[in-house]
């Protein structure tokens, strides 16, 4: 393989050109992430061995719980250094949030349900999950 790059060149430009381009394309969603009023959060590769395999997003609810969404790239046929790939994937994660889950799990913490009626709490990941969609339909 190696051989046959070295001999086309013009394969091998097009190649990095178009990873590149991938590269830049999730910068800048990244960049709109980052930019966007309706929540906190940050963004982490998530590897295994050098293989990309998915994003962390590290977020926070409006009362301050953290939350942690995993937007997995492995099992699927989907690329995480492609922008349409990933709005497809961060968009199916975040509708498949179940409130209630989430709460119930939440609920089973002495500290959260100290800080949390469930009338809050609930108000509170409905509030969080309202956003989520609303960046990742915004992407």
């Amino acid at each position: 393989m190696h051989l046959s790059l070295a001999k086309n060149n013009s394969f091998f430009f097009l190649f990095s050109l178009t990873y590149n381009n991938k590269t830049n394309n999730m910068k800048k969603i990244f960049d709109k992430i980052a930019a966007s009023n309706l929540i906190n959060i940050s963004i982490d590769e998530y590897k295994e061995g050098k293989k990309l395999c998915g994003y962390e997003l590290n977020t926070y609810t409006n009362g301050g719980v953290n939350q942690i969404v995993f937007v997995d790239f492995r099992d699927t046929d989907k690329d995480p250094k492609n922008e349409k790939d990933f709005k497809e994937l961060f968009l199916e994660r975040v509708n498949s949030i179940d409130i209630d889950e989430e709460i119930e799990l939440h609920r089973e913490m002495k500290d959260y349900r100290a800080a949390f009626t469930i009338t809050q709490g609930l108000k509170d990941f409905k509030d969080w999950k309202r956003d989520l969609l609303k960046l990742a339909k915004s992407l």
